[in-house]
């Protein structure tokens, strides 16, 4: 009796080629796929005097400082027309100048808020705000020179008006 041939079947017809070659194939079209993924939804850079000190953000606050030293505080205020107002105490001279208003969201650029805020009378600046939704903002506001700066939190709408600078803040 003879017996029958076997013929060995190609290698592409192998599961254990499949399964030695194709799981590190994966994982090389997973890699390319997270790269162009992370790479088309960059994310945003931090803003507001933020700088890398070895690992960790570190906040620069020699602008707010500065404000401190000259004495700068202020009421922010928003109607619920959009209308927004800023009234400053300064011990030195009327200020001068437009002044920048920021309010940033934590999480979605898209959503930053930039105002101008114009001059009406001594030392009271009126802005407009178009939308703004609800939840919690970091407000900036600045002069055109950068010169010194004004910072806090909003939580819009409960907060109908924000104290900056001054001694409680923070």
């Amino acid at each position: 009796m003879k017996e029958a041939l076997t013929m060995p079947r190609p290698w592409w017809k192998e599961p254990m080629v499949w399964l030695i070659a194709g799981l590190p194939m994966a994982a090389v079209v997973a890699s390319f796929a997270t790269y162009f993924i992370a790479a088309s939804n960059p994310d945003p850079l931090v803003k507001a005097g933020y700088h890398k000190e070895g690992m960790a953000p570190d906040k620069d606050t020699t602008l707010e400082d500065r404000a401190r030293a000259l004495g700068l505080s202020g009421r922010l205020a928003m109607q619920a027309d959009g209308t927004i107002t800023l009234s400053l105490a300064s011990p030195m001279a009327e200020l001068t100048g437009d002044l920048r208003l920021s309010l940033i969201h934590p999480t979605h650029v898209e959503q930053d808020i930039n105002v101008l805020l114009v001059r009406t009378d001594q030392n009271q600046y009126i802005g407009t705000v178009a939308d703004m939704d609800n939840g919690r903002r970091q407000v900036i506001i600045e002069p055109e020179d950068l010169s010194w700066r004004l910072s806090g939190h909003w939580q819009a709408p409960r907060d109908q008006s924000l104290d900056l600078g001054g001694p409680s803040a923070r």
